[in-house]
C-alpha cells in the first residue's frame, strides 16, 4: 500500500501502523504511543517539508483510520512540527527503524 505524497519511510511506517490497526480491530493505544514516540524523537523525519498534513491524513485513512482518529494524527503532526511536545503514554522510546530518507 503506496502513497506517492509520502517519503517511503512514513509510508512504510504508517503501514506497519495499518496492519496493527488490522489486527488488533482499532486504533489502540500502543499505536498511539508509537505514532507519538517516534515524532517526538526522530522530529526530523515529520518536517513540515516531508510530510504535508493532508497527505498523512489520506495514509492515515488508507490504512484504516477513522476520519477521527486520521484527525487525531494530524493534530499531533501539527503540534510536531510546530516544535510542541507529544507525551506518549507507555511507550516512549519507540524509533521505526527505518532512517528518514530525503
Amino acid at each position: 500500500m503506496s502513497h506517492s505524497d509520502l517519503p517511503a519511510d512514513i509510508d512504510e511506517f504508517m503501514d506497519f501502523i495499518g496492519m496493527n490497526i488490522a489486527a488488533s480491530g482499532g486504533f489502540v493505544w500502543n499505536e498511539r504511543d508509537r505514532i507519538k514516540s517516534d515524532m517526538m524523537l526522530v522530529r526530523h523525519r515529520w518536517s513540515p517539508s516531508r510530510v504535508p498534513s493532508e497527505a498523512l491524513r489520506n495514509k492515515c485513512r488508507a490504512i484504516g483510520m477513522t476520519v477521527k482518529d486520521a484527525d487525531e494524527v494530524v493534530d499531533w503532526l501539527r503540534k510536531t512540527q510546530s516544535g510542541r511536545r507529544l507525551r506518549p503514554n507507555h511507550i516512549k522510546n519507540f524509533r521505526w527503524h527505518q532512517d528518514p530518507t530525503p
